[in-house]
């Protein structure tokens, strides 16, 4: 982990607290997890493969069920 210096208003920052506080956390911690949610956190290989393959499927098949040749593909 590293050090960070955040420099805010005085009033966000006692919001800040107060918000921490709230849910139990330490104001640090509260930071990270804000940052983190919205940034998103690094995925590993297969749950990256894992969302590829659960997205819209890729219709590259002509009506005869047939790929496009590679002429067709680069044709211009």
């Amino acid at each position: 982990m590293k050090n960070v210096t955040v420099t805010m208003d005085e009033d966000l920052l006692r919001r800040a607290r107060v918000a921490a506080a709230h849910e139990g956390k330490s104001l640090s911690r509260f930071v990270a997890e804000t940052v983190e949610q919205r940034v998103g956190r690094p995925i590993s290989q297969s749950e990256a493969l894992a969302q590829f393959l659960a997205g819209p499927p890729l219709h590259v098949l002509d009506e005869n069920g047939r790929a496009p040749s590679r002429d067709q593909l680069y044709d211009e």
